[in-house]
C-alpha cells in the first residue's frame, strides 16, 4: 500500500454573528479538511487547525510542501512520516502552519491504519477505555444575553445529559461575569462540573481576582486565564489562585507543555490534535503529562473529524479527564448517526467501526 493522492478540501459555513467569546465574533467558519487516498482505494480523512486564519496558505502548504514529500511513501510508517514534515519547520521556522498541516495529514493516516487493521483508532491507541467524559462548552455573548438568560441554557445542556458544562468569561464587566458564573451554578446544580474560559484576555492581577470571586461556585478549572505565552502569569494564577489552571489550547509542541509543567503552570494539559500536529504528538503530549502525574483534557471547536480524532486519542489515554464537546462548532455532525456520540451516564462510548469510525469522503461532500 502507498500513498497516491493528498487532497485538501476547504468548506465554509456563513454565521449571523450573533455569537462571541472575550475575543472574537462568529460571521463564518472556515473548515480544512485532508483526505488520503492510497493505491489500493483507501482513503483516510484528517483535518487542519485553520481557525483564526483564510485558509488559502494552509492548503498551499499541503499541495507544495507536504504532498510532494509523501506521494509514494507507505501509509502506515506513521511516525517516519511526521518526522519528515515536522523536520521541515526547522529550516522554514513555519512551524505553526505546518503543524496545522501535518495534523490532517496525521489523522487520515491513523484513520488508514484502522481501517487496515479492522480496528478502531482507539484501540490502536491502547484502548484504555472506551468511555470517554465530555463537557458542554457554550456560555458565549449575545446582545441582550442575561445572567438568567445564560444559567438556563447550561441548564439545557445538563437536560441533554451533560453533566459538565464550561462557559466563555472576561468578556463582560467583572460584576457581570461574575453574575453570570453564579447563574449557571445555581441553574446546572451542585453536581455538574462548571469550568470557565477567558481565552488569555486577562492579566494575572485581573485573573486571581476573578477567581477569588467564583471560587465559592465550585469552579472546576479556569481555562487559559492570561495570555498563553505568559508562562510566568499562568503559574501565578495557578499556585496563588483558588482554582486550578488549564492550558493551553492553543499551544503547537511539547516543547510548551514541558515548560508548562515544569514550572506549575497549569493543573490540566489542554491541546488540541489539530493544533499539535495530530494524533501522534498528541499521544506525546499525553505521555509528559501523565509522567507529572497530570490529567490531559482535549479541546474541540471544528467539525466532526477533530472531534472523531480527539475522541479516539481521549479513549487510548490513561490520564485523560475529559473532551470538550462545542455546542456552536458541530460541523459535519450530522454526517454522524446519533447513536455513535451518544450520551450515557454522562459519557460517549465509542464502538468499534475501523479507523476513525466516519463515513465522510470527498465525493460525499
Amino acid at each position: 500500500m502507498r500513498i497516491k493522492k493528498i487532497t485538501p478540501q476547504v468548506l465554509t459555513w456563513e454565521l449571523d454573528g450573533g455569537f462571541r467569546n472575550p475575543i472574537m465574533t462568529w460571521t463564518h467558519k472556515t473548515v480544512v479538511l485532508v483526505f488520503v487516498v492510497c493505491d489500493d482505494g483507501t482513503v483516510g480523512v484528517g483535518e487542519c487547525w485553520a481557525s483564526g486564519a483564510e485558509p488559502s496558505a494552509l492548503v498551499a502548504t499541503l499541495e507544495d510542501d507536504v504532498s510532494p514529500r509523501l506521494i509514494g511513501k507507505d501509509p502506515l510508517a506513521i511516525g517516519a512520516n511526521w518526522s519528515e514534515i515536522d523536520g521541515l519547520s526547522q529550516i522554514s521556522a513555519r512551524q505553526g502552519i505546518l503543524r496545522a498541516a501535518l495534523a490532517g495529514i496525521d489523522i487520515a493516516l491513523w484513520d488508514i491504519l484502522g481501517k487496515a487493521a479492522g480496528l478502531p483508532v482507539w484501540r490502536l491507541l491502547g484502548g484504555f477505555s472506551d468511555r470517554v467524559f465530555p463537557y458542554a462548552s457554550a456560555g458565549l455573548y449575545a446582545p441582550g444575553k442575561t445572567p438568567a438568560d445564560q444559567g438556563a441554557e447550561m441548564a439545557g445542556y445538563v437536560a441533554k445529559g451533560f453533566t459538565g458544562v464550561k462557559m466563555k468569561v472576561g468578556g463582560a464587566s467583572f460584576d457581570e461575569d461574575v453574575a453570570r458564573v453564579a447563574a449557571v451554578r445555581d441553574a446546572v446544580g451542585p453536581d455538574v462540573r462548571l469550568m470557565v474560559d477567558a481565552l488569555g484576555i486577562m492579566t494575572p492581577t485581573q485573573a486571581l481576582r476573578f477567581a477569588n470571586a467564583v471560587a465559592p461556585h465550585d469552579v472546576y478549572w479556569f481555562e487559559q486565564p492570561v495570555a498563553p505565552e505568559d508562562i510566568r502569569g499562568l503559574a501565578a494564577v495557578n499556585q496563588r489562585g483558588p482554582i486550578p489552571v488549564s492550558a493551553n489550547e492553543n499551544a503547537v509542541d511539547r516543547g510548551h507543555f514541558r515548560t508548562l509543567i515544569t514550572e506549575d503552570a497549569a493543573r490540566f494539559i489542554q491541546f488540541d490534535v489539530l493544533v499539535v500536529g495530530g494524533i501522534t504528538e498528541g499521544r506525546r503530549i499525553a505521555n509528559l503529562a501523565e509522567a507529572w502525574h497530570l490529567p490531559v483534557t482535549l479541546h474541540h471547536a471544528a467539525s466532526a473529524v477533530c472531534m472523531a480524532a480527539n475522541l479516539h486519542l481521549a479513549a487510548g489515554l490513561p490520564n485523560c479527564d475529559s473532551i470538550e464537546y462545542h455546542m456552536l462548532h458541530q460541523w459535519l455532525f450530522d454526517r454522524v448517526p446519533d447513536s455513535d456520540w451518544a450520551l450515557s451516564d454522562g459519557h460517549i462510548r465509542l464502538g468499534d467501526k475501523p479507523g476513525l469510525g466516519l463515513d465522510i469522503t470527498p465525493d460525499s461532500l
